[in-house]
């Protein structure tokens, strides 16, 4: 037959939303760009298990507590695999090629994408164009052989219509037209700046990740092309296989110390969870072995950014852990002077934000941000290797331990971000440039009009111990470069020619006309918040994307470069997804005073309670006439007979007139409390409350 005859045609098509696909509900069909007035029908798609939903599942209490309700255990992974099977179910349909059925947002967090599912007479392969604004904004991807296709489309404009081209391998085209509702973006105003088109490679695209919990995608023109917000943002990287994984949702403690790691692709489908004791923070890294190398916390949280863990990709189990404390004492040697204007715990000495694993050498790298320093540990010994930063203020360490400059221009870094390698040995890192100087003499920190900030690169001798640096950007730019905190360097290529900067955290004031700002300011108000991301081939800056706004939300944490269709990361609806690990046994405490259960009282309404595999939550709010500075602890209590278990609760607070508005928030894992019905009771403000629920492991 004549490939003339398969020209690109454009059909009419029926588009579905995920929550229609998983309850089976009708809707309207969508007729977009359509050659024939008929209409095609959907059918109801009835689905065992499609009724489950997100949200906790509260039944009655059988052989539990008297007048509690039992808290049943939520199944996100059961969820999305009535999701899944609803599918499958549509592919079998025979939904031809010239009028495929189109799913918007497949499982309900990823709205810029959809999948197109058709029949093939024949298995058969082929391509599938995403149209940009411009040419070299096309997203291009390919499909695998099948005679049933479920193809996911990625990189839908917001709240704009897509043309979509696929094209079969045996020539036939099809183009369709979808439209997506708009999603509010206004925190960001995204500007892109091409310095040089021949040397930019377009068949990639930025992937930021916002503060606040967002991740974006954003093509040359700044325009946003892939948007989700279900996952946290600290520390999210692109897998081997082409998934990408994130951190969990659920924060354990502090603001940022999450449950775990999702592995995850751009469809919204989760793969994996793993659950870790000691929860995870800023960053991890994938081993040669396919085992997660990530940084945490001590188990029971009594310190924290100062734990290192593997885990098994197999069975979530952790097979290798390491206390920093253990290499370096618990001290307050080499203290940073970010320390003053962090806002960090006490029990956070050491900071770790990121982690690199040179595989030839056996070297675990951690850059510990409160130390200015980049700590280099043998992973198999668990001994100090090397320590690469300002020696000034290290007491309880060997000098021998240290590298001494040499070479013309040279510069320690302070208070820095994402240590990597690269491919030649050399060390990468982003110094964000706090204070230039040890805790000790914060009073003589560098501020005002001469803070910058820098990608560097340095060269290690370990024979001779002498370090030179041999690459740097960022000083030129000055303090509207500036960025206190977050940030990171990324090589492209795994040389210095090609490499991707995220300068994310630059605030400044109008008033004060001022970009001097740490994180104890990144929630005030009167701030203008600017990230840049810049890209460097050969040196020089060849695109910026710059995004701004009035909240932290536009401080940008890192940046990845990929490619929207990764070869081997295509959307796999058979795979069930799994919970792998555990968060522990949490730590009791001791309450300041005993607690008593003769004169309690019911809880307010407006409390939120929940279990799924790995935890017990819940959340809620109160008000009160004690001031902040006097509020008595808040504990989380376990009640089985005579036996009772305490928990802390996470208190925080905010001061009005004569008030104080108190959030609340708590877990426990059923680690240790397994065989008993246990009733749930909260202590807030010394008063003892029945939040009227009970649990049973």
């Amino acid at each position: 037959m004549k490939k003339g005859f398969y020209a690109t045609r454009s059909k009419s098509f029926v588009v579905m939303t995920a929550l229609a696909l998983a309850a089976g509900l009708a809707v309207c069909p969508a007729q977009v760009n359509a050659e024939s007035s008929a209409e095609a029908e959907l059918t109801t798609v009835a689905v065992e298990g499609a009724e489950t939903e997100l949200t906790t599942d509260i039944a009655d209490i059988s052989g539990g507590a008297a007048d509690t309700v039992l808290l049943e255990e939520t199944d996100i992974f059961a969820s999305q695999s009535a999701i899944d099977a609803a599918l499958l179910q549509e592919a079998a349909a025979g939904y031809s090629f010239e009028s495929p059925l189109v799913v918007l947002d497949p499982y309900g967090n990823s709205p810029l994408t959809a999948v197109a599912i058709f029949s093939t007479d024949e298995a058969m392969g082929g391509t599938i164009t995403v149209k940009g604004k411009s040419e070299e904004n096309d997203i291009n991807g390919t499909f695998e052989a099948a005679t049933d296709h479920i193809v996911p489309i990625y990189g839908l404009y917001n709240g704009e219509t897509t043309e979509v081209v696929l094209t079969l391998d045996d020539g036939m085209s099809v183009t369709l037209e979808i439209t997506t509702e708009a999603i509010d973006t206004s925190t960001w105003n995204i500007e892109a700046e091409m310095l040089d088109s021949e040397a930019y490679d377009y068949s990639t695209m930025t992937l930021t990740m916002q503060s606040g919990g967002t991740l974006l995608i954003i093509d040359s023109a700044g325009d946003i092309r892939w948007y989700f917000n279900s996952l946290g943002t600290q520390g999210v990287h692109q897998l081997s296989n082409g998934h990408l994984m994130a951190p969990a949702s659920y924060t354990i403690s502090g603001t940022y110390y999450k449950s775990g790691l999702v592995e995850f692709d751009l469809s919204g489908k989760y793969y994996r969870e793993y659950a870790i004791p000691g929860g995870e923070h800023h960053d991890f890294q994938e081993l040669s072995n396919g085992n997660l190398l990530v940084a945490s916390n001590s188990p029971d949280l009594s310190s924290v950014e100062d734990y290192i863990v593997e885990i098994d990709r197999e069975t979530g189990e952790v097979v290798w852990e390491l206390d920093m404390k253990e290499i370096l004492g618990d001290t307050d040697d080499g203290a940073s002077a970010s320390i003053a204007t962090d806002g960090s715990d006490d029990i956070d000495r050491l900071h770790n934000n990121s982690l690199w694993y040179d595989e030839e050498n056996d070297l675990l790298l951690i850059s510990a941000r409160h130390k200015d320093a980049i700590i280099a540990v043998n992973k198999t010994e668990k001994t100090l290797a090397w320590i690469l930063g300002d020696p000034d203020g290290w007491e309880t360490i060997d000098e021998s331990y240290f590298f001494t400059p040499i070479g013309d221009g040279f510069e320690w870094f302070y208070a820095e971000h994402q240590v990597t390698m690269l491919d030649n040995g050399d060390i990468m890192l982003f110094d964000n440039g706090t204070a230039k100087v040890k805790y000790y003499d914060n009073e003589n920190r560098v501020k005002g009009d001469d803070v910058y900030s820098r990608a560097v690169i340095y060269r290690i001798d370990t024979e001779n111990m002498t370090v030179e640096q041999i690459f740097e950007y960022g000083k030129e730019r000055g303090a509207e470069w500036y960025s206190d905190w977050i940030s990171g360097v990324i090589s492209l290529d795994g040389t210095q020619d090609a490499l991707q900067i995220t300068a994310g955290s630059n605030l400044y004031s109008e008033v004060e006309d001022s970009h001097d700002y740490g994180p104890i300011y990144q929630l005030a108000s009167g701030y203008t918040s600017t990230s840049h991301i810049d890209r460097l081939i050969d040196g020089e800056l060849i695109f910026e994307l710059t995004i701004s706004g009035d909240t932290f939300r536009s401080q940008t944490y890192r940046t990845l470069v990929l490619s929207v269709y990764t070869e081997g990361a295509t959307l796999d609806v058979t795979q069930t997804g799994v919970l792998l690990g555990s968060l522990g046994e949490k730590a009791t405490v001791e309450p300041e005073e005993e607690i008593s259960f003769e004169n309690t009282e019911a809880l307010p309404d407006g409390w939120t309670f929940s279990r799924d595999a790995t935890k017990v939550t819940l959340s809620g709010s109160f008000t009160t006439e004690t001031a902040a500075d006097e509020l008595a602890d808040g504990y989380l209590v376990l009640k089985n007979g005579d036996e009772t278990k305490v928990y802390s609760l996470t208190q925080t607070t905010t001061e009005n007139d004569g008030t104080t508005t108190v959030a609340v928030k708590g877990w426990v894992s059923p680690d240790g409390l397994e065989g008993s019905a246990w009733e749930i009771f909260l202590v807030l403000d010394g008063v003892t409350y029945e939040s009227g629920y009970s649990v049973e492991f």
